[in-house]
């Protein structure tokens, strides 16, 4: 999918986390993390995201700075290794 094509509300996938597109202005895209993850590698539709959302997330897989957002996100300490992270994700 091509920015051109995207509007406001669409869901879109990048890695294993799930963005909202919140405003599309000329051929740029803002986008915010649902807080959703998939086990889907690709583009998804909103349509999809209840089936293709998993509790089971490999947060090794994903970058410190992605954890680091995931933490924030869920009122929990985003400080700390890639390990200390994922331990709070998972617990």
């Amino acid at each position: 999918m091509t920015t051109k094509e995207l509007k406001v509300g669409d869901i879109i996938l990048e890695g294993k986390l799930v963005y909202r597109v919140t405003k599309v202005v000329g051929d740029k895209a803002e986008a915010e993390w649902t807080g959703e993850t998939s086990s889907a590698s690709s583009e998804i539709t909103e349509a999809n995201v209840e089936t293709e959302t998993t509790d089971e997330v490999d947060y090794s897989s994903l970058q410190y700075a992605q954890l680091k957002k995931m933490c924030a996100e869920k009122g929990l300490d985003a400080k700390g290794s890639k390990a200390d992270l994922i331990a709070r994700l998972e617990g």
